[in-house]
């Protein structure tokens, strides 16, 4: 379909000039030309190129010669070499249909997409009835991204020859482009049924039936293309992308496999996996798999946030503490870098150095109240209560209706030894969160504090009604059973 076909005509316009050739001139051009044909049909271009320069010196007014040059030129891919021939030929003979098509494919390929166009329209006023000709400014206008045209086209084309696969394979990427699957859907399924040893043409299909979120069918449509071409990276991907749609992510994790041992060096490919094999519980694998998409892309904030959050999961702690250091470096403005840096150092048992990098992300995001609660329940673990008082506020400051930060007001009250203070603050993370337990327990310790029995006792039986077994809160009311 790419380049126009030179058959009966050229055979005949040999022997025209075989048989009319008068002079030693026009008779050396007819060798010439006809040894060209004849090394073409070996498939030795070069030296048919040669036979044909040949005779294009010795009969500089027939078309057909540099029609010829320009069509092997295409042959071999060199494109802009065929544009100065196909242009002389199309020059001779303004109405040679054939070399306004192959012109129109030189300079397609040679990216002068507008020339194309010019090319391609001229070759169609010739030919109405042409289907190569609409086909070919289908594909003109579908580089311009011009769709709606390329639709046009390719809808002529498809009338005139509607057992073309070529055709309703690229309508139906003109029409996935133009925002209408559904339709390409149907173009694709005719180009699969018309050719369906094309692994290109079940992938097209695949693709446009997830697009419609039709997976079932993609399944079907990509295990076929899978069958045909099973080491094509780009199959396997889209096969591994439906079955994770369809939640089958054993069958999903095979083809993303097999994908990577076909591409061991792609990043998205192996950072998928890490993330498919995390999302089925094989963490040490996902771990695996994102190592080596960091070994691939060693800056990418994304799969080392992935890789930390893996190892929190394997309770690997120091190797954490390592990843999410290294993503500060990386880039020491990331809140949420910080934020896991001193998760990892809490969890590593490094408590004052989990202060430092909480501390951190807050000079970057002062509005974090849940670092803050953090930051105050730590002061308050080693008695700095002002510190954590002032945290606990802070945090207020965002989250206002927080039961836990006014719990631990009540706490930092009664260490200070004002129980009328603490009361207060119990009292209101009650009415925040009626059944945190913690305070109802601590509001009873504050009563009893104060000499108010009856109420330090409703308090502690209230805990109890939510979390039955609150040990603290049942040692507490036992106090007053025996």
């Amino acid at each position: 379909m790419a380049l126009s076909v030179l058959r009966f005509s050229l055979v005949f316009h040999l022997l025209f000039m075989l048989l009319l050739a008068g002079g030693a001139h026009a008779q050396d051009a007819a060798s010439h030309f006809n040894k060209g044909v004849e090394l073409y049909r070996s498939e030795n271009y070069p030296d048919a190129v040669a036979e044909f320069e040949a005779a294009r010196k010795l009969s500089p007014t027939d078309p057909l010669i540099p029609n010829w040059i320009g069509f092997i030129a295409l042959r071999q891919g060199k494109y802009a070499d065929a544009i100065e021939p196909l242009q002389q030929a199309v020059a001779l003979r303004p109405g040679y249909g054939e070399a306004w098509t192959n012109l129109g494919n030189a300079f397609l390929n040679s990216r002068r997409i507008d020339d194309a166009v010019i090319a391609f329209k001229k070759a169609i006023s010739l030919d109405t009835k042409s289907a190569d000709g609409h086909y070919n400014l289908g594909r003109a206008y579908s580089k311009l991204s011009r769709f709606t045209d390329a639709i046009t086209e390719f809808r002529s084309a498809a009338t005139i020859n509607p057992k073309d696969p070529f055709v309703q394979n690229m309508l139906g990427y003109a029409l996935q482009e133009s925002g209408k699957p559904a339709e390409a859907v149907i173009c694709y399924t005719r180009a699969a049924a018309l050719m369906p040893k094309n692994g290109a043409y079940w992938l097209n299909l695949g693709l446009a039936q997830n697009e419609c979120k039709q997976f079932a069918q993609a399944k079907i449509a990509l295990t076929r293309a899978v069958q045909l071409e099973p080491e094509n990276l780009d199959v396997r991907m889209a096969l591994g992308t439906t079955l994770v749609s369809l939640k089958q992510d054993a069958e999903a994790i095979t083809q993303f496999e097999k994908a990577q041992s076909l591409n061991p060096k792609d990043f998205s490919l192996a950072y998928y996996l890490g993330a498919l094999y995390s999302r089925t519980g094989a963490t040490k694998n996902a771990i695996t798999a994102y190592k080596v998409a960091i070994s691939i892309q060693p800056t990418s904030e994304e799969a080392l946030s992935a890789l930390g959050l893996a190892y929190f999961k394997a309770n690997l702690n120091d190797e954490a503490v390592g990843v999410y250091q290294r993503l500060t470096q990386i880039n020491p403005k990331d809140v949420n870098a910080w934020l896991n840096y001193g998760t990892a150092l809490a969890r590593k048992g490094s408590a004052d150095d989990a202060v430092k990098a909480r501390e951190m992300a807050l000079t970057l995001n002062s509005h974090l109240p849940e670092i803050r609660r953090w930051l105050a329940a730590h002061y308050f673990g080693k008695t700095e209560y002002d510190k954590s008082e002032e945290e606990y506020n802070k945090s207020l400051k965002d989250a206002p209706d927080n039961a836990e930060a006014y719990n631990g007001l009540g706490l930092i009250s009664d260490r200070k030894n004002n129980a009328d203070q603490a009361i207060k603050y119990y009292k209101k993370a009650i009415t925040v969160n009626p059944k945190y337990e913690y305070a109802h327990n601590n509001l009873g310790v504050a009563y009893e504090k104060k000499g108010y029995v009856d109420l330090a006792v409703a308090s502690y039986k209230a805990a109890l009604a939510i979390n039955p077994n609150f040990e603290d809160a049942k040692r507490n009311l036992a106090r007053f059973k025996k």
